[in-house]
């Protein structure tokens, strides 16, 4: 009797070893996260590709490779744009493959519906210029252009076209109707950023100041950024004027800004100002 238990029970566990040992190793299906994206240059974005295996899935790692790195690159399904065009990315695991569409582009629109004019005065001592910060924010969108002003502007910002400083060897290049491109004073970093989606310094270009009345401006923005996306958008509105040289008295322009959009998200990591 009691052979015939033990022999009973030995032969449910020899077959089911034995079906486990018959398994095939195998990728049954993958899918990526995605199967289109639109970046611009220097954007980044990651990719994520499920698959499902029958076996040790330890045996399937993903391989991950773009047909034109020159417009794409990845590394384990992070991509970043690197010129205009398009590319399909691959995830490959075993012997099923899966794809994304990727597009290129150089053309940044911002939408921009909020606006503060932050004045510095002297900031960086030249005896010609004042510097104000023109601040215009959106949902998404956040566009800090320094520009200097002449030295009689205290309260508003005069009108026209100012265009883009190249390089900045001191002071004394930073003469009225100009933008900063980038500049460092006494360890501060004033430069003129663009952040939406990524983190983008304006390198050149122009934007075009018109009155209205009052403190009720048009800005026509006509940018490039360190990438070599072109950054373009209008702005109608009012710029709530902040004196920044009597810092405590008056809210930043950074909590200024956030006041006015529902989804504020500036972020710092390269960009410093006093407050």
């Amino acid at each position: 009797m009691n052979r015939k238990i033990k022999l009973s029970l030995f032969i449910p566990l020899f077959v089911m070893a034995f079906i486990t040992s018959c398994v095939k190793d195998e990728v049954t299906s993958i899918a990526m996260s995605k199967l289109t994206a639109n970046l611009n240059i220097g954007q980044t974005d990651s990719l994520i590709a499920t698959i499902e295996v029958t076996g040790n899935i330890n045996k399937f790692p993903v391989t991950w490779t773009s047909s034109n790195p020159n417009i794409v690159t990845v590394s384990n399904g992070k991509i970043q744009g690197a010129s205009t065009g398009k590319s399909t990315i691959t995830a490959k695991s075993g012997n099923l493959t899966t794809v994304c569409e990727v597009n290129i582009t150089d053309q940044i629109y911002p939408t921009l519906n909020a606006g503060v004019l932050a004045y510095y005065g002297g900031e960086f001592k030249t005896g010609v210029s004042n510097l104000f910060v023109v601040g215009l924010a959106g949902p998404t969108d956040t566009m800090y252009v320094f520009i200097n002003t002449p030295i009689s502007a205290t309260t508003s910002v005069p009108v026209g076209e100012y265009k883009s400083l190249t390089t900045i060897n001191n002071n004394s290049d930073l003469v009225p109707f100009t933008i900063n491109p980038g500049l460092f004073q006494n360890g501060i970093q004033y430069n003129s950023w663009y952040f939406g989606n990524f983190v983008s310094p304006i390198t050149n270009g122009t934007i075009k100041i018109t009155n209205l009345s009052n403190s009720i401006y048009t800005i026509e923005v006509d940018l490039a950024d360190g990438y070599g996306n072109n950054i373009y958008g209008n702005y109608v509105g009012n710029l709530n004027y902040s004196d920044q040289t009597t810092r405590s008295n008056t809210p930043s322009i950074k909590n200024i800004l956030k006041s006015k959009t529902s989804k504020f998200n500036l972020q710092l990591l390269h960009f410093k100002i006093k407050d």
